[in-house]
């Protein structure tokens, strides 16, 4: 593509020139003023046959000859890269539309993304330093070479549509967050994820309270309320400053190796049967346990050391990353 569009600008170049030498050309000869000197070299170059703008003296003539022999393989040059380079760039478009639409197909337990605003932008961001698979829907189609420089999977698409889901394979999807512009925008792409797969974690933003409670009722697995969200945020700052530090520095991790990780308790696990005290987690891991949640959906928080773990939970805990990589199991 580069090499055609150096090219059609070279081509270009020669036919401005050719229009300047045969405006010039014509004046000087016929002794005609510039815009018919311009007219005449354009449809001289061109061809198109309009006739003389006036009668053509012998050494004119011979001009407009050689104008034509001269110039002609340039016009089509010019044109022909032109359409090369509008021709291959729109296969190439198409190709690529193809290629990543493949490549989405064999995505399996991702994340889809609904919404590219300033939050969906942050989650964005934040998925790809987990190098996790996700694809984004949003329905600005000028949102389409940003990603494209991102180089991540999307889809130009209705987001409350279920034919644009099943583009980002909802079906095999792990998780959808849906953070369109508004509440009913949200509830339409929760109810058509959960149709079209009904194990498909869902997480949906609210602004208005009513809408929060309507999603929880149709089966949305989180809604967050950016401002109950925020008031919380700004209360415990004013409250308990050092703790929100603390929570800062946990949850962005490009700050500090500290992380926070949630471990699925899975029918191979060798953790099954074992308790904390046996494993020796802090001691053997350098990782502390501060949350079980269980199969029933039960939260044990600063669980005992006695605690056996069991197939189905999920255990939330806080270490360095290194460390926190050795206990994925």
């Amino acid at each position: 593509m580069e090499h055609l569009k150096r090219n059609g600008i070279k081509g270009l170049f020669l036919l401005v020139l050719w229009l300047l030498l045969g405006t010039l050309g014509f004046a000087y000869i016929e002794h005609w003023d510039l815009l018919d000197s311009f007219y005449m070299t354009v449809i001289t170059i061109s061809t198109v046959g309009y006739g003389e703008v006036h009668p053509l003296s012998p050494v004119g003539k011979i001009f407009a000859s050689a104008l034509i022999i001269i110039t002609l393989g340039t016009v089509f040059y010019v044109f022909s890269m032109f359409g090369q380079f509008f021709i291959e760039g729109e296969i190439s478009g198409v190709f690529a539309k193809s290629r990543r639409q493949k490549k989405m197909n064999k995505l399996r337990n991702h994340y889809i993304v609904c919404g590219f605003g300033r939050i969906g932008r942050s989650v964005v961001e934040g998925l790809m330093r987990e190098k996790v698979d996700f694809v984004v829907v949003d329905n600005n189609p000028d949102l389409q070479m940003e990603f494209d420089e991102m180089g991540i999977f999307y889809i130009i698409g209705d987001a409350t549509e279920e034919e644009t889901l099943q583009k980002a394979g909802v079906e095999r999807a792990k998780a959808l967050i849906s953070l369109l512009p508004t509440d009913a925008d949200n509830l339409y792409a929760a109810i058509s994820a959960k149709g079209l797969n009904s194990k498909i974690h869902v997480i949906t933003r609210a602004l208005d309270e009513k809408a929060e409670v309507k999603m929880k009722k149709l089966g949305v697995d989180h809604v967050i309320s950016p401002y109950k969200i925020a008031g919380q945020r700004i209360l415990h700052s004013a409250l308990k400053p050092t703790v929100v530090e603390f929570l800062e520095l946990v949850t962005h991790r490009e700050y500090l190796s500290l992380g926070l990780e949630e471990i699925k308790i899975t029918a191979n696990s060798p953790l099954i049967g074992k308790s904390i005290s046996e494993l020796n987690l802090r001691k053997q891991y350098g990782i502390i346990v501060i949350a079980i949640k269980k199969k029933d959906g039960r939260m044990v928080f600063n669980p005992d050391p006695d605690n056996i773990f069991e197939e189905g939970d999920t255990v939330v805990v806080i270490g360095k990353e290194e460390d926190l990589s050795k206990l994925k199991i």
